[in-house]
């Protein structure tokens, strides 16, 4: 038998070591300030480049690794002194992660051109890269600047330092009071004059007074950057950086304040991103004592515009944590959670991967450390600002869509508005699964997108299963109170008014006067023609005493049309006093004022109704008209009644077209639903077509009143909701384009 040949064992030799082991790295500037802070009870090193004025939020371990950045250690000396420092790094990581952990560090510290050597190099090729891939992505690079862009025009860390010295006392403990006192007082004084603001609005949304909010918002928000440069310069931050910045097409100033990070003390950071809150606030204050006391006019029109941007609008925006402003810093620096909207999108974007495609690390989250005792605030904050950001891109784009319509360029509006959702939200999505580098092994019965298969499939079947569940259509709408079936008063002749016998909110009966018109002219006529009977009926007695047929036949004709003249002064006469034609309630206000005046005939002068049962109008599109029908039921909250509920149902099969009759509460221009334009004439039109269905109300108590604003819902009736979503595919598309 013929002797095999056994193959030697094969020999464990040690890895080659790696050729970069032995590379001395470049040294860390020595110029760089540092800054030692303390968050979540953590402790962070904050890095300024004095040349650059950048910015680099260090953790201990980083700083740790980047001091031993000198300029005489190897790759491989500062790797096994970082391990030395924390040794649990070598339990969680291999030797090929502990290198590519050190090696990115450095390469970080080089593209902020921290050390040495090396850096503008590594950093001009990163730039060139970036400038490669913001190439590619030119669609949504462009839209980002039309809507916002900024440039630095100023450095004014002197001017600034030299402004903020002689004005120290603001920043004291006493003027602090003094200013919560005063925007008290304020908030006081709009309560008291609350029935000021209903006549103001009504000019608030004219094209003249929106272009004045335009200008006002621009000096407003300078104000605001300039409280932030100055607080930060009083606090011993630098600031180098005044530019002009344009959002959505409208430009305001910005002052860097960036310093303000590096500086130890929490309570000087809040202050200096609250800083233009507060400015903002005082000056509604100031405006608000002006808008108190001003005549109605320009002036206070221009007052209350002051008043609505410097509080409402830098509440709802500076102050909302929801977006990257004041009121996120301020959130962040309080709650000591620095990058908050970095790392709670890190931390959902990852366990979106883990839960799709069993992702077991994420690169992003391995330099941004999350505690666990705060997961619950990172996935709350992280759904609240994506849901918020989006509802502010719909708002967005449906407003520029609407108004840029009003003035003709509503294809310029429709296509802004396709060009944000297509970068902000379609182009993101292609990023997010661009960036997961899919290959062909991952579509096999083991790769990676079986588990997206599982998810989507499931999800598919559950949209199916959905689809087929009846669901209730409901439509809401704003309305427009009215009355059912109103009686106007207008005189059949005209004359000036003597007498007015009602008033607003008395009850008449049919036929009971109202009030008495005086017309010397029918007077005249009255008496004239009752002379002229006079005459006439003597001329007859004479012409038959005389026995003379002719003059008694022209006496009888001329008593004829004497008699006719009379009747109808007489009928005159008596539609001089005006009368109720049905019971009802008076609803013109201050008929008192109207003695004196003159009245032309079919001129309105009061009107009479009974107000139970009233009537609601509610103004639908062509696409919410098709689903409404007589007897549907409907519930209403009146905005003078919020607590109340009101049931009511469709009392029209087919609703009515408006046109010029739009009701003024339906308006956009006042809170409704219908969007409109002037004509010519200045009128409201719509600029849709729009329907009118009407909703028949009790009231017998006679709460409602005619004028007051409600919302409703329509309950149309249950759809297969697979049914109602078709539907809604097939309106976003062109009639052109469906035959």
């Amino acid at each position: 038998m013929p002797a095999v040949a056994l193959a030697p064992e094969p020999v464990e030799t040690a890895p080659a070591p790696s050729p970069q082991e032995n590379v001395v790295l470049p040294k860390l500037r020595g110029d760089l300030l540092i800054t030692r802070q303390l968050f979540e009870g953590r402790t962070y090193y904050v890095i300024k480049d004095p040349v650059s004025l950048q910015y680099f939020r260090l953790t201990a371990e980083d700083y740790y690794l980047a001091t031993l950045f000198d300029g005489r250690r190897s790759f491989g000396e500062i790797r096994e002194l970082y391990v030395g420092r924390f040794p649990h790094v070598r339990l969680e990581s291999s030797v090929e992660d502990l290198n590519e952990r050190v090696q990115r560090f450095a390469n970080d510290l080089a593209l902020l051109q921290f050390l040495q050597i090396q850096g503008v190099r590594l950093k001009a090729r990163y730039e060139a890269a970036r400038a490669n891939k913001a190439k590619k992505g030119w669609f949504y690079n462009g839209i980002n600047k039309l809507f916002f862009s900024r440039f630095s025009v100023w450095d004014p860390d002197t001017v600034f330092g030299n402004m903020a010295k002689p004005i120290a006392w603001i920043w004291s403990r006493a003027s602090l009071w003094i200013s919560c006192a005063i925007i008290v007082a304020a908030l006081v004084v709009f309560i008291l004059n609350v029935g000021r603001v209903h006549p103001t609005l009504d000019n608030f949304f004219s094209f003249k007074n929106l272009a004045l909010i335009w200008v006002t918002t621009i000096l407003i928000k300078s104000i605001h950057e300039l409280g932030h440069g100055l607080t930060c310069k009083h606090f011993g931050g630098e600031v180098h950086e005044v530019g002009v910045m344009f959002m959505v097409f409208t430009p305001y100033f910005f002052v860097n304040v960036s310093d303000s990070w590096v500086m130890p003390n929490r309570n000087h950071r809040m202050l200096i991103s609250a800083a233009g809150i507060y400015v903002e606030l005082i000056l509604a204050a100031f405006a608000t004592f002006l808008w108190a006391i001003v005549q109605p006019g320009p002036v206070q029109d221009f007052l209350f515009n002051v008043m609505v941007i410097a509080s409402f609008s830098t509440l709802v925006f500076n102050a909302n944590p929801l977006m990257r402003f004041d009121g996120y810093y301020i959130m962040t620096d309080a709650m000591e959670v620095p990058n908050l909207q970095a790392k709670s999108r890190a931390l959902v974007n990852f366990k979106m991967k883990q839960l799709l495609f069993g992702a077991t690390d994420d690169p992003v989250l391995a330099r941004m450390p999350l505690p666990r005792k705060r997961f619950a605030l990172f996935y709350t904050y992280a759904i609240l600002s994506w849901v918020y950001g989006y509802y502010i891109i719909y708002s967005l784009t449906w407003f520029m869509s609407d108004q840029m319509a009003e003035y003709g360029l509503r294809n310029v509006g429709r296509f802004l508005a396709f060009s944000a959702v297509l970068a902000w939200i379609i182009m993101p999505l292609w990023t997010f699964f661009k960036g997961l580098q899919l290959k062909r092994e991952d579509w096999k019965p083991h790769g990676r997108m079986r588990r997206l298969m599982l998810i989507l499939g499931g999800g598919l079947a559950a949209f199916v299963i959905f689809c087929f569940v009846p669901i209730e259509l409901t439509i809401k709408r704003s309305g427009a109170v009215e009355l059912a079936e109103p009686e106007q008063v207008r005189p059949e002749v005209g004359g000036f008014i003597k007498d007015v016998y009602v008033k607003e909110g008395d009850t008449v009966k049919a036929g009971q006067p109202l009030a008495t018109l005086v017309n010397r002219e029918i007077e005249t006529v009255h008496v004239a023609s009752e002379q002229g009977l006079l005459m006439t009926d003597a001329a007859a007695q004479r012409a038959l005493a005389q026995d003379k047929p002719a003059e008694l036949r022209q006496a009888q004709t001329d008593r004829q049309a004497f008699d006719a003249k009379f009747q109808e002064s007489k009928r005159d006469l008596e539609n001089l006093i005006l009368r109720a034609r049905k019971d009802g309630t008076v609803l013109t206000r201050d008929l008192d004022e109207k003695a004196g005046q003159m009245v032309k005939s079919g001129e309105l002068v009061m009107e009479i109704g009974t107000l139970d049962p009233m009537t609601i109008k509610m103004a639908l599109n062509e696409k919410q008209v098709r689903y409404v029908q007589k007897g549907q039921k409907v519930l209403l909250k009146l905005d003078a009644y919020p607590g109340q509920t009101i049931q009511g149902f469709i009392t029209d099969i087919n609703p009515m077209f408006l046109a010029r009759d739009l009701p003024a509460a339906l308006s956009a221009r006042r809170a409704g639903d219908v969007a409109t334009m002037l004509d010519e004439k200045g009128n409201e039109t719509p600029i849709e077509r729009t329907f009118e269905a009407r909703i028949n109300v009790e009231n017998p108590n006679g709460v409602l009143r005619p004028g007051m604003t409600a919302h409703g819902k329509i309950y149309a009736g249950k759809r297969p909701w697979g049914k109602l979503v078709a539907q809604s595919v097939l309106d976003l598309i062109s009639l052109d384009y469906r035959f």
